[in-house]
């Protein structure tokens, strides 16, 4: 039984996740030995001096070295090749070591080369970071030919273990002279619990002019996005505790943190991998060792994305502010209190779905002590309509104020009738103070589609005059819905249905007008389409069913009918967007 389980044991297979973790472990010390080689070598190229030729021989060495090993590698523990090493993983890794091994005794004999050649102690902490990178994965694979497939963790003796916040200013203080001149380019946080992928890149882009913080593991990234803004994370994969799926998760449901772009960095580079930070959210994903040149260009264009959204919030901040402005402005057009009026009471609600709205409602004294009754609502929604509300009601006010009908009283009586009844009133004052008042609507029509047409804004009207002593109402009802006067026990005596057609849509179009008398304890209701056309979250209308059940029970006052209205329809909107403006206009008779 002995037997049989040690021969399963030698002949172990390996599972996609073991290849990964293979892989992340052999990767991480390539690409501190590529990364540091890089940045020594970039330094030397600035300074032409002659005896540095042997020190730049010996990082291109480094350089080529590390390359090799890194393309071996990845030959190795390609995903595609599994089924060539499968059945033996341990007899491949052992045939790698073979390979690698004299690749890296040529790094670290280069490496006491350039130590021992060398009297900066910049540059002697790099070459140190590179040699101990160098004899971890020596370790690494001496762990994996015990199968062990251990981690192999820095020193407290390596060198690499220096404060992050002091490293670029000790090791370059020349560039932190130069970037401190440059605009800085944003704030990155780097996240990593390996420090020498830490230190490298904090060093490679406080160099490329960025402010650059860093971040131990997830938890301590997940504290510092809470607390700071950053324009891009760098975010490792596989950490302790919270993995980068986490993290990345975690950012991305967080609406005031979703928008920073993070870029995935792991020496796990399997498709599926790439596919899953990608559908969580991450911006973009490199593996590592990174290239430097690709790093810098998908910063670059992550950047340039959050500069251009950064920018974009702040234009519709400021567009808001804007919008607010007119809100309030819009407000100033109506009523600021309702109109007291003895023996009357009057009611309204209004609600904008968005910051203005294209509905409105007026109510206002003549010099007579009648009162004008205005329910409007203009076509389209939003600022368009929102102006041509304004200009509705500025033409309304204007107009119904003055005496445009001339002739001989009688005549213009005679020519003048109310629809259907004729005059119902036999006080002959009222009725021209009313039916010179009513001339509003065709003067208002004829000056926007005279002026405005080919903006094809209109609105439908309820225009009324109330004589508030006898009751008497004039009224146009301009292709509105239609108004509902209702007694005492909520039994509906009239619907105003429209006389007319949209106020606006072309010139010199016929308003005929109707009269009739509010008796006391009547409730005169109007409402916008945005009553019955309130969607609820499965987008049921509220509908004129509700809206009509409502008005046919008992109200004593003009304001609780209005109020009972308006908390059924914003009890069935619930959460769901405001579909339309909602507005309400109730006149009761006391």
């Amino acid at each position: 039984m002995n037997d049989i389980q040690t021969n399963k044991t030698e002949k172990l297979t390996i599972n996609s996740s073991l290849i990964s973790n293979l892989r992340h472990d052999l990767r991480t010390p390539i690409n501190a030995i590529l990364g540091y080689s890089e940045m020594l070598l970039e330094d030397l190229s600035e300074i032409n001096d002659l005896d540095n030729k042997n020190t730049i021989k010996k990082l291109n060495t480094i350089q080529i070295s590390g390359k090799e090993i890194l393309s071996l590698i990845n030959q190795l523990l390609n995903q595609n090749n599994q089924d060539a090493y499968e059945a033996n993983i341990k007899e491949s890794l052992l045939v790698l070591k073979k390979t690698i091994n004299p690749l890296i005794q040529i790094i670290i004999d280069d490496c006491q080369w350039l130590k021992a050649n060398q009297k900066n102690n910049d540059f002697i902490l790099d070459i140190e970071r590179i040699y101990n990178s160098t004899t971890n994965l020596k370790n690494l694979f001496i762990d994996i030919e015990k199968l062990n497939f251990l981690t192999t963790y820095n020193s407290e003796e390596n060198l690499s273990h220096i404060p992050i916040d002091n490293f670029v200013h000790v090791r370059y203080p020349k560039s932190s002279l130069e970037s401190s001149d440059k605009k800085i380019t944003g704030h990155i946080l780097v996240v990593d619990d390996n420090e020498n992928n830490r230190d490298l890149l904090f060093a490679q882009l406080t160099r490329e002019g960025y402010t650059v913080s860093t971040a131990i593991d997830g938890k301590n990234a997940l504290e510092m996005i809470a607390q700071k803004e950053y324009d891009v994370i760098l975010l490792d994969l596989l950490m302790p505790e919270i993995d980068g799926y986490q993290v990345l998760e975690n950012i991305k449901n967080n609406d005031a943190k979703k928008h920073i772009p993070v870029i995935m960095i792991s020496a796990l580079d399997e498709m599926e991998n790439v596919i899953r930070c990608i559908e969580i959210g991450a911006e973009d994903y490199l593996p590592k060792p990174f290239n430097k040149v690709l790093l810098r260009a998908r910063i670059g264009a992550s950047l340039e994305k959050k500069i251009l959204r950064d920018r974009e919030m702040e234009y519709l901040k400021k567009l808001n502010q804007e919008l607010e402005k007119g809100r309030e402005m819009q407000l100033n057009f109506l009523p600021l209190k309702p109109l007291q009026i003895a023996n009357w009471e009057i009611a309204s609600f209004f609600k904008p779905a968005r910051q203005v709205a294209g509905d409105f409602y007026d109510t206002f004294k003549l010099d007579t002590n009648n009162v004008v009754l205005v329910l409007a609502d203009v076509c389209d929604k939003g600022v368009g309509a929102a102006l041509f509300m304004g200009l509705f009601r500025s033409l309304i006010r204007i107009f119904s104020q003055q005496d445009t009908i001339e002739g001989e009283i009688t005549d213009i009586l005679s020519t003048y009738q109310p629809l259907e009844t004729g005059w119902i009133s036999a006080d002959i004052d009222t009725n021209i103070i009313h039916l010179n008042a009513l001339q509003s609507v065709s003067l208002t029509n004829n000056y926007i589609g005279n002026n405005h047409g080919e903006l094809g804004m209109f609105a439908t009207m309820f225009v009324g005059i109330l004589n508030p002593e006898t009751g008497l109402l004039s009224y146009i009802n301009g292709g509105h819905e239609s108004l509902v006067i209702t007694d005492s026990q909520g039994n509906i005596k009239h619907k105003l249905n429209s006389t007319g057609p949209a106020v606006g849509m072309m010139p010199n179009m016929v308003f005929n007008f109707k009269q009739i008398y509010l008796e006391p304890e009547d409730i005169l209701f109007g409402n916008t389409d945005g009553v019955t056309e309130a969607r609820s979250i499965n987008r049921e209308f509220f509908h004129q069913k509700r809206l009509s059940a409502i008005l046919q029970q008992p109200f004593n006052s003009a304001q609780i009918l209005v109020n009972t209205i308006k908390e059924n329809v914003l009890e069935h909107i619930g959460n769901a967007d405001q579909f339309d403006d909602i507005t309400m206009l109730a006149v009761r008779r006391n």
